[in-house]
Order: C-alpha cells, then structure tokens, then sequence
C-alpha cells in the first residue's frame, strides 16, 4: 500500500471530525437563533404591558399600579437574563465557528497532501518505467549489435 492510500484512513478520520464540528455549528446558530427570537418575542410582550400600563394607569388603583409595576420589574429581570443567555450563546457560536474552521483546515491540509503523495507517486512511478523501458532497449540494442 502506497503512502497515499494509507493517508486515507487520516483524512477519513478528519472529515468526520469536520462533520462534527459542521453539526455542532450548526446547532449552536440554531440554539442562538431560537434564543434571539425569544428575546424579540419577550421585548414586544414587554412594550405591549408598558403601554398597557400607561394607557390604564389613570384611575387605577394603587394596589394595582404596584402590581403592574412589581410585574414589569420581574419582566425586566426575565430580560436581564436572557440577554445574558444570548452572550454566552454568542460564545459559545464564536468557539464553535473556530473549531470547524480548524477541522476544515486541517482536513483541507490533509486532502493536500494525499494530492502532493499521488503526485510523487505518480511521478515515481513514470521514473521507474521509463528507467526499465531505457533498459529493456539498450538491452535490445545490444543482443541486436551481438549477431
């Protein structure tokens, strides 16, 4: 078995670690993006209580505008932890976005080299043939030479 095919098994292992590292990506944009859309989704929800609470604050009742208050305070808090959540996803897709660009690169080198191999091989091996054809008629030329 010529290097080439050994370095096979190299860049079979590399392009499944590159897969990995794809899928992994691609659930970390997934993960970021649900968590976005969460985001977006709390913030319009928060808009549409403040505005309702503006809109009634007018002849309600203490208790009630505590209430109001006391909730868009934990809504806040909600918001504070998802932004927080969205930093560290962030993160976490920067990482990931590294590590697959190292897998491919690595795999791309490797994919490389197997084409530089076959180009040795490929060139060693025409060496080699042209070297016995060289031969073969000097060989020729010589038993002609001989009678």
């Amino acid at each position: 078995m010529v290097r080439s095919e050994r370095m096979g098994a190299v860049l079979t292992l590399a392009e499944r670690a590159e897969q990995q590292a794809a899928q992994a990506l691609e659930s970390a944009r997934a993960q970021l993006l649900n968590e976005q859309q969460q985001l977006e989704q709390l913030q319009q929800y928060r808009a549409q209580y403040i505005q309702e609470y503006q809109n009634r604050r007018d002849g309600v009742r203490p208790a009630e505008l505590i209430g109001y208050s006391s909730f868009i305070q934990r809504l806040e808090a909600v918001l504070a932890e998802q932004d927080k959540k969205m930093l560290l996803l962030q993160q976490q897709l920067a990482q990931s976005q590294q590590q697959w660009q190292q897998k491919y690169r690595k795999r791309k080198s490797i994919q490389e080299l197997i084409e530089r191999l076959r180009q040795e091989e490929s060139t060693a091996l025409e060496q080699k043939l042209q070297k016995e054809l060289d031969e073969l008629a000097a060989q020729q030329h010589w038993h002609r030479r001989q009678l």
